[in-house]
C-alpha cells in the first residue's frame, strides 16, 4: 500500500473514474456503462465540496485503482448516495473498507452541518452477485433496500405497439425542458426512494446533459399537453442507447403511452445505428414498469441491489 496517492477528484478525472467504475461494475457481474461527461456532471452538481467529499487513489505508476465520493441529496432529500469502486487486483488489502470508512464519516459530517433534523441513510449499489461488495457493506451495518433490475432489448426489429386514442409520439423539444420537469416530479412521485432536485440541477442532469440525445428522446401529448415522455442517452458501451427516464401522467397510466413511447424510440435507435437499448427499473415498481419493458422486448441482464443504513 506504499505505492498509493490520495488526491481529490478534479474535471480531467473524469475518464478514469468512469473506466474503472465500468471495471469494478463488469467484476461483479453488470456492463454499467459509465461516460466521462456524465461523471463529471453529476460531481459537479452533487458533491457539496470535491476537496472535502471526493478521495482517488492512484498507484506509483498514476494507474486509478480506487474511486470514492459522496453525493449529497437535495434540499428536503433523505438518501446520500456513497459511490466507490476499488480495482479487482487491489481487493482484499482493506483499501475498500478504508474509503467506506471515510465516506461515512463525511456523510454524517454532511448530515450534521446541513440537515441534522432529518433522516438520512446512506445507500450502496452494485449487483446483486457481487459478493465482494455485499461482504463489505454488511461489515458495516448495511443492509437489503431494495432491488433493480438492469433489462437490455434489441432495437431491430422494432416493436409494434397499439395506438391510444388522443395521443401523439413527438420528438423532443428545447422549449419543453420546464413541462417535462414538472411532470417528471409528479410521475415519479411515488417511485421508491424518489427525491425531487430543482430544475436547474434536473436539467444539468438530463435534458441539458452532455450525454443527452435529444433527438431519440420523445414526448407523448394529448391536446397540446405532455402526459409522457422519454429521455434518452449515449451509452458508454458501443452499439447501445441508455433510456433513462420514462414517465408518464397518473390519468394516463395503464393506457400504453408507456409502450408507444418505447416502440417508437426504439424504432427510431435501430435506424441510427443502435443495436440494443438499455434502461434500469424498480424490481418492484408499484407501476408495473417491469412488465411494460418485457411487452417490447426487455429482458433482465443482471439484479441490481440498493444497501442501506442510517447515517
Amino acid at each position: 500500500m506504499k505505492d498509493l496517492r490520495e488526491s481529490a477528484y478534479r474535471a480531467d478525472d473524469a475518464a478514469a473514474v468512469a473506466d474503472l467504475l465500468n471495471i469494478a461494475g463488469e467484476a461483479g457481474g453488470g456492463h454499467v456503462g459509465h461516460v466521462a461527461a456524465e461523471i463529471d456532471e453529476v460531481v459537479a452538481s452533487v458533491v457539496k465540496d470535491t476537496a472535502a467529499d471526493t478521495r482517488l487513489v492512484t498507484d506509483g505508476q498514476g494507474r486509478l485503482v480506487a474511486v470514492a465520493l459522496v453525493l449529497l441529496p437535495p434540499v428536503d432529500g433523505h438518501r446520500v448516495s456513497l459511490v466507490g469502486a476499488v480495482h479487482p487486483d487491489r481487493r482484499r488489502a482493506g483499501l475498500g473498507r478504508e474509503l467506506l470508512a471515510w465516506q461515512l464519516e463525511r456523510a454524517a459530517a454532511r448530515h450534521a452541518e446541513v440537515a441534522p433534523d432529518t433522516a438520512w441513510v446512506g445507500q450502496v449499489v452494485a449487483g446483486a452477485a457481487d459478493t465482494s461488495v455485499a461482504r463489505l457493506v454488511e461489515g458495516f451495518g448495511f443492509a437489503v433496500a431494495r432491488y433493480f433490475l438492469a433489462m437490455t432489448a434489441p432495437t431491430t426489429p422494432s416493436p409494434v405497439a397499439a395506438p391510444v386514442e388522443s395521443v401523439l409520439i413527438m420528438p423532443y423539444e428545447r422549449d419543453q425542458e420546464h413541462e417535462i420537469h414538472a411532470l417528471h416530479s409528479l410521475a415519479f412521485s411515488d417511485v421508491w426512494g424518489y427525491q425531487e432536485r430543482g430544475f436547474e440541477i434536473w436539467t444539468a442532469l438530463t435534458v441539458r446533459s452532455g450525454t443527452f440525445r435529444p433527438d431519440l428522446s420523445r414526448v407523448a401529448v394529448v391536446d397540446d399537453t405532455i402526459v409522457g415522455f422519454l429521455l434518452a442517452y449515449q451509452h458508454g458501451i458501443p452499439g447501445t442507447l441508455y433510456i433513462g427516464q420514462v414517465g408518464t401522467a397518473s390519468a394516463w397510466r395503464r393506457q400504453g403511452v408507456a409502450t408507444l413511447l418505447l416502440a417508437d424510440v426504439l424504432g427510431a435507435a435501430g435506424r441510427a445505428g443502435y443495436t440494443r437499448a438499455a434502461l434500469d427499473t424498480d424490481a418492484d415498481s408499484p407501476t408495473g414498469a417491469p412488465g411494460v419493458y418485457r411487452q417490447v422486448g426487455f429482458d433482465v441482464d443482471q439484479r441490481v441491489v440498493a444497501y442501506h443504513r442510517p447515517i
